[in-house]
């Protein structure tokens, strides 16, 4: 079960650090995803593995843009609980994927986390809030577009 938040109580950093976290839950879950695909799909398993380190790379930036904006700041939030932003169902994943079939997963992912930060807009007044709220979607609509141009180079 996903953890669930008052976004109107959440300012710019406390964003950030939810990002943080769903971007390095996604990175594990990609990793989860590799290691199930290794034996029978190796070619859904190296697109697993490199959607973790995508998601590594974008955990940083992140960190990066937190930092600058608020240095060194102690989060208020622990990275302790399943957010499940950007999870697939696993109930309905296998351990075989065709690359198609990790695309797809990948695919849905990101519109998920698009449309949690997009939808978390409406309980924000902040102005500068709603501002990395919507760089954080749009961050996520481009790598749905990248991974559209992928599948179809594939």
């Amino acid at each position: 079960m996903a953890v669930e938040f008052d976004f109107s109580r959440l300012d710019g950093m406390d964003v950030l650090d939810l990002a943080c976290f769903i971007e390095r839950e996604a990175a594990g879950n990609y990793l989860q995803l590799a290691s199930w695909a290794e034996r029978h799909s190796p070619g859904a398993a190296e697109f697993f593995q490199r959607m973790a380190r995508l998601e590594g790379q974008h955990d940083s930036q992140i960190e990066q843009r937190r930092r600058a904006l608020y240095g060194d700041q102690p989060s208020r939030y622990i990275d302790s609980a399943p957010w499940e932003v950007e999870v697939p169902d696993f109930d309905k994943v296998g351990t075989s994927f065709t690359l198609e079939q990790a695309y797809a997963l990948a695919l849905g992912a990101e519109e998920r986390a698009e449309a949690y930060f997009r939808q978390a807009v409406d309980y924000i007044s902040d102005p500068q809030t709603v501002k990395i709220l919507e760089g954080l979607a749009a961050e996520e609509l481009e790598h749905q577009r990248l991974l559209k141009i992928e599948m179809a180079t594939d």
